[in-house]
Parts: C-alpha cells; structure tokens; sequence
C-alpha cells in the first residue's frame, strides 16, 4: 500500500513540477510561448473568443456571458489540472496494480 501512496505523490508532484515550470518558464529547457502548451491555450482561446465578439452566433450575447468564468475553469481543469489530479497520479497506480496482478500469474515485465 506505501508504494502506491508514494507512486501517487511522486506523479503528483512530478507533473506539478513540470506544469509550474511551464507556467513560469523556469524550466532548463527554455521554450518559446508558442511552444508552450499552457500560453499557446490561452492565446488560442482569446483568439476564438475574439471571433465570437465580432461575428457571435446570437446577436444579443452579452461578451462576458453568465458561464463565461465557468467556460474559463473547465478549459485550464481539463487540460492541466485533471492531467495533474486524475491523468499522471492515478494512472500510474493503475499501472503498478495491473503489474502487481500480472505478477500473481508468474507474468513479469511485459516490455
């Protein structure tokens, strides 16, 4: 059970490295902004939002409407934050149990 424990700490924190090395371009590995997963979503996102400014779909759509912060969370949680939490951590547990369930079989190292 520990090594679970600390396979989900060890992704956890892994990934939470390296998506705030993203973010604040601490990173050894400099990238330009439009290599960068993280600034290259929220340019593309103001660029389609500026399309929907110009030309909206419904004519008398407020700019900000009442989900618009909601739209906002849901864009950055599905593509970081449930890469973090769910994505990285839990599936490398997955992995490890799959491992562990092959090995009651004899069956090692599948690579």
């Amino acid at each position: 059970m520990q090594e679970y424990l600390d396979l989900f700490v060890s992704g956890f924190s892994g990934y939470g490295n390296y998506l705030w090395q993203e973010i604040t371009w601490s990173s050894r590995h400099w990238k330009p902004w439009y290599e960068n997963y993280f600034y290259m979503l929220i340019v593309l996102s103001l660029v389609v939002w500026g399309i929907e400014l110009s030309s909206p779909w419904r004519k008398n759509q407020a700019p900000i409407r009442k989900d618009f912060w909601l739209d906002a969370f849901y864009m950055f949680f599905n593509f970081f934050l449930f890469s973090l939490i769910g994505y990285n951590s839990i599936s490398m547990i997955g992995v490890e149990a799959f491992n562990d369930f092959l090995g009651l079989f004899g069956v090692t190292n599948l690579v």
